[in-house]
């Protein structure tokens, strides 16, 4: 999942905890951000995180090298604050090393990308999904936050996995 850049991280923190139709978590609510660099590219409605990039929002997170945030341009009614001449978050784009938790599973691959038009996130390059003790790996991993859906596709190649039995219940 790419956040708007301001003039400092504290900014940054400011506009992206007000009112945004974006989410990482199918909970909701503010969206909290941590990166070594921030910065906003205010005409192309644009803010980069660069550097060990920590994002969090309900009980979802999201870990990055770098994202950046892209803006509608369009507000949101009741949107006011810091940065909320920006619009509402359009598209997160995070690259290199991307890791996205939940409470349910724990995903990593080499891109993320969050649509805000269809709530989804989809991560592409050595993808593995991590639920409990199964893990499953593939190239392509769309995860469609509000339905709780989720696709592991292998790209050109098959998926893999591996799944737990419970051994309370196996061989009875």
């Amino acid at each position: 999942m790419a956040i708007l850049k301001f003039l400092g991280a504290a900014l940054a923190v400011s506009a992206i905890a007000a009112p945004a139709m974006a989410q990482i978590s199918s909970e909701g609510g503010p969206i909290y951000i941590d990166s070594e660099r921030t910065e906003s590219l205010e005409r192309e409605r644009k803010v980069l995180l660069i550097g060990n990039v920590d994002i969090q929002q309900g009980t979802a997170r999201l870990r990055a090298d770098t994202v950046t945030i892209i803006f509608s341009g369009k507000t949101g009614e009741g949107t006011a604050g810091v940065g909320s001449g920006f619009g509402q978050i359009q598209t997160m784009i995070a690259e290199g090393n991307v890791f996205y938790v939940t409470p349910e599973m724990k995903a990593k691959g080499d891109r993320g990308v969050y649509d805000a038009a269809v709530d989804t996130i989809t991560m592409t390059g050595n993808v593995a999904l991590m639920r409990e003790r199964d893990v499953a790996e593939g190239q392509i991993l769309k995860l469609e936050v509000g339905k709780r859906r989720t696709t592991l596709d292998g790209g050109t190649g098959r998926t893999r996995m591996v799944i737990e039995s419970d051994k309370d219940t196996a061989g009875n």
